[in-house]
């Protein structure tokens, strides 16, 4: 609709996850950079947070892409299985076979040994992503350290990195699991943006669907997405949207203050009591053979 109005070649704000649209400030790059360097340093234990729809799903995705052939990855998301299930999903998603009959949780650990001493002989590396790791239950979260931190060479093929909102970290220093806290070789918070990184993220964004920002977002319609937002990229994509949407239903070529309240009022319960109760997440799927060509873009907007 709006498209054809504003002279987009593309939908910049729509929440599906695109990899041409990643953008990378401070915060996302060194988080990043962190995942690949704790891989390729084997770190064995990697845990990055930040706050619902801060771009975490995004960077994993990345990450999938630009991993070296010589590591193999498994990628689990939202996983409120038990233990048994989350290795056995591991596994499924390393082509590893499993036997269904000696499905029980014994056989698949050995199975997933073997599977380590036999990169190990390659010299390959293994990656497991979790994302939402802060919905693992207490007692899965103990096992799968346990597991991935045994002191010999095929586990330290074994890398585990452990992406969830703040909430994991607060889990990860129970008294439970402090044990492994001298463990994790690689911690990292992603922030929200800042308010000159917010405008480079709409820049960015309108640039790549063909159009400069100063063309259709006045700098103070800029400044009160931001500050709606807080910050999260999810919000100022849904706040653009609607804004776009609202400019087009008014016939207004310029996306004012004006129309940024109007749209403001659609997003409200957002921030209830002060915090998000609803930040929906990134919908649709990427395959891997999706992700390829993810371009890692910063100098120009720094």
């Amino acid at each position: 609709m709006y498209r054809q109005f504003y002279g987009l070649s593309h939908e910049p704000f729509n929440l599906n996850p695109d990899p041409k649209f990643l953008y990378l400030a401070q915060s996302h790059y060194d988080a990043l950079s962190s995942m690949l360097s704790g891989i390729n340093e084997r770190k064995r234990i990697i845990v990055i947070t930040g706050e619902a729809g801060v771009g975490k799903t995004l960077l994993i995705y990345a990450i999938m892409n630009d991993l070296p052939d010589k590591v193999k990855s498994a990628f689990i998301f939202h996983p409120t299985m038990g233990f048994q299930g989350l290795i056995e999903n591991i596994l499924l998603d390393l082509d590893v076979r499993v036997n269904e009959r000696k499905n029980k949780l014994s056989s698949l650990l050995v199975g997933f040994r073997r599977y380590l001493h036999e990169r190990l002989a390659r010299e390959e590396t293994v990656a497991v992503v979790i994302d939402d790791a802060q919905v693992l239950d207490n007692g899965v979260l103990e096992s799968l350290l346990r597991f991935s931190t045994v002191e010999d060479p095929p586990t330290k093929m074994l890398q585990v990195l452990l992406v969830g909102h703040p909430g994991l970290e607060e889990k990860l220093k129970s008294i439970k699991l402090r044990h492994y806290k001298e463990k994790i070789g690689v911690k990292c918070r992603i922030r929200p943006f800042t308010l000159e990184e917010g405008r480079e993220y709409v820049k960015y964004r309108l640039k790549l669907a063909g159009r400069e920002i100063s063309e259709i977002f006045t700098s103070k319609a800029l400044s009160q997405v931001w500050k709606f937002s807080r910050g999260i990229p999810r919000v100022m994509n849904l706040l653009c949207e609607r804004a776009l949407l609202i400019g087009y239903k008014n016939s207004s070529p310029i996306i004012d203050s004006k129309i940024i309240k109007a749209a403001m009022k659609d997003f409200n319960y957002l921030w209830t009591g002060g915090k998000s109760t609803f930040l929906p997440k990134l919908s649709g799927k990427i395959s891997r053979s999706k992700i390829l060509g993810v371009i890692f873009f910063r100098s120009a907007f720094f």
